[in-house]
């Protein structure tokens, strides 16, 4: 009986154990056909799984090929983006430098605008202030326009009188002397003939005729004492600056002495301002044959057409507390000087 074991070495065994029914050879090739199906079946399904095995290898290589090949382009991909961190960190850096240097550009423009603001502000107080000061100078003006007005009707009205009085003076010069006096004054360059009327009102005397013109005589003192001694005089002075002053004394300038008297009297025509004698001891006037007329030692003409002024000293009045001057400037250059006899009322 056969027990499915088969000994390859003894083909003999194999003959006695089937009792001779079956040879040894069939039984081998049986057995043997059975063995090489099964192992080329086994071959076959090695083969395959070989085969499988081998592509899923290949595909594998050809996956981690291109895996390698994403990894490099990931590795240049991340390199790029770290270059681009990097450029981007540099960048950030400089906007945040130059966001510092255009917060401290706000800043800078901050305290220009707040500046600004207060400069403004000022402008505006002063504006204000300008305003305010334009309506105060507007009434002002209205205001003084409306006393101008009230001045010029008073002027005219003045002007009226005084041409008025011009032609009753007129009247008395005829009634008095035959002719009229008023042809004495119509010739000076100093002053008027209403001018005239009121210094002859206040030292109560008529004009009579000139007897000295600087001008016209060169301030000379010869000419000067020839004419016009033993006489009272009124002198009229006009300086460089345009200021009008004049003396006035019944005493003559004749002989070589110190004279008093206390009618005389210095005064300012265009303020209106007399100024007598300060004491009736003071000295009047300083006669002397080689000098042109001097009033004490307050007024002083000199030949070399300059006027000498140390007011007040003998003339004015010592108790005013009122500052008073009769020229603005102590030496002056005289422009014009007339002299002229006055007959006493």
């Amino acid at each position: 009986m056969f027990d499915g074991k088969i000994d390859f070495m003894d083909f003999n065994k194999i003959k006695i154990n089937y009792g001779g029914k079956l040879t040894c050879r069939k039984v081998f090739k049986k057995k043997y056909l059975l063995f090489l199906i099964f192992s080329i079946i086994l071959i076959i399904i090695l083969i395959y799984f070989y085969a499988n095995k081998k592509k899923q290898i290949s595909d594998i290589t050809i996956l981690m090929k291109e895996l390698e090949k994403e990894k490099s382009q990931i590795e240049n991909n991340l390199n790029i983006l770290s270059t681009q961190k990097l450029e981007g960190e540099m960048n950030l850096n400089k906007l945040e430098n130059e966001i510092n240097i255009m917060s401290e550009d706000v800043n800078q423009v901050e305290k220009r605008k707040k500046t600004i603001e207060d400069q403004n502000s000022q402008i505006i107080s002063q504006k204000k202030e300008l305003e305010n000061e334009s309506t105060s100078l507007s009434q002002k003006l209205k205001t003084e326009t409306e006393l101008k007005d009230v001045y010029d009707q008073k002027i005219s009205s003045l002007n009226t009188l005084l041409e008025s009085l011009k032609k009753e003076y007129e009247k008395l010069l005829e009634q008095k002397g035959g002719q009229k006096k008023e042809s004495v004054i119509e010739s000076s360059n100093i002053i008027n003939s209403i001018e005239a009327m009121q210094i002859e009102k206040v030292f109560k005397g008529t004009i009579s005729e000139k007897c000295f013109d600087g001008n016209e005589d060169n301030f000379d003192p010869d000419t000067f004492h020839k004419r016009c001694d033993k006489s009272p005089v009124l002198v009229l002075i006009k300086t460089d600056n345009d200021e009008r002053i004049g003396a006035f004394t019944k005493a003559s300038f004749d002989g070589l002495e110190i004279k008093r008297d206390i009618s005389s009297a210095l005064f300012n025509i265009d303020s209106g301002k007399y100024y007598p004698l300060a004491s009736p001891e003071y000295t009047t006037i300083v006669c002397d044959p080689n000098e042109l007329p001097q009033f004490g030692v307050d007024l002083k003409i000199k030949s070399n057409r300059q006027g000498i002024s140390s007011f007040p000293l003998n003339y004015g009045d010592k108790n005013s507390n009122e500052p008073e001057d009769l020229t603005k400037n102590k030496v002056f250059k005289i422009e014009n000087l007339e002299i002229y006899k006055v007959e006493l009322n």
